[in-house]
């Protein structure tokens, strides 16, 4: 019956699926940003989106389900994402930073890094992991506490969000980092491994687990060799802290 409810699990939400948790017009005004608004000039369409669907009575509620559409429902295409248009990411990390209740911000965490709990390179689609990666990586400059927020989270999930199955989920996250590096979402983890702007015991804890791959996945990784016969030195030596 385990076997069953993981290989469920690993099985990928249609787009579709996640369209039909949002109202049509929310789909439209939705796509109508990631689709037209250039980067500077969302605020005010963030507002009038804002205003219509969360500031309502039980909006504040749909959150989640707004991420799990843009991560799964909206994939752009090369053309879209060089027109200079809003990013996903940037939607959904002001949707995360929208959220006044903590039981809803905690459940659209989730809801971003869900597909990362069961993902399979040869079943999963990248871009449903993308957002969360690249909203990682663009906050770290001048939004480090929303990194900070997002990888403890993500240790929060492997750690309990299914305790029987806790080192396939840890296994299935590693492998949606590799795949982000392998595919070029970045090209490398080193932002978050070596930023001393990121909690030094976050950056310690993700290159231990990173570690817990095979050497030659973790190399790919991290793109930052390692010595396997002195492990423990180079977890030392490859968090970049003073």
């Amino acid at each position: 019956m385990l076997g069953r409810a993981a290989e469920i699990c690993r099985i990928g939400m249609p787009g579709w699926c996640t369209a039909m948790a949002v109202s049509p017009e929310m789909e439209t005004q939705l796509l109508f940003m990631m689709n037209n608004v250039k980067w500077g000039n969302q605020k005010r369409y963030q507002l009038w989106f804002a205003r219509k669907h969360l500031m309502v009575p039980g909006g504040e509620e749909r959150i989640p389900d707004i991420v799990r559409f843009i991560c799964c429902g909206y994939h752009p295409t090369n053309k879209v994402m060089q027109s200079g248009v809003i990013a996903r990411w940037a939607v959904i990390g002001w949707l995360l930073t929208s959220c006044n209740k903590s039981y809803v911000q905690a459940n659209a965490k989730v809801a971003l890094f869900y597909d990362w709990l069961f993902f399979d390179e040869g079943k999963g689609n990248v871009m449903n992991i993308e957002p969360a990666m690249l909203l990682m990586v663009n906050s770290v400059s001048q939004y480090t506490d929303i990194t900070n927020m997002l990888l403890e989270f993500l240790f929060l999930l492997v750690e309990n969000y299914d305790v029987r199955r806790k080192e396939a989920i840890a296994e299935c996250v590693r492998n949606a980092f590799a795949v982000l590096v392998k595919k070029g979402v970045v090209p490398s983890l080193d932002i978050l491994t070596c930023c001393e702007k990121l909690s030094l015991m976050l950056r310690q804890k993700l290159v231990a687990f990173l570690s817990s791959a095979s050497p030659e996945e973790t190399e790919k990784t991290c793109a930052q060799p390692i010595d396997e016969a002195s492990k423990a030195m180079d977890l030392n030596n490859r968090v970049c802290s003073n």
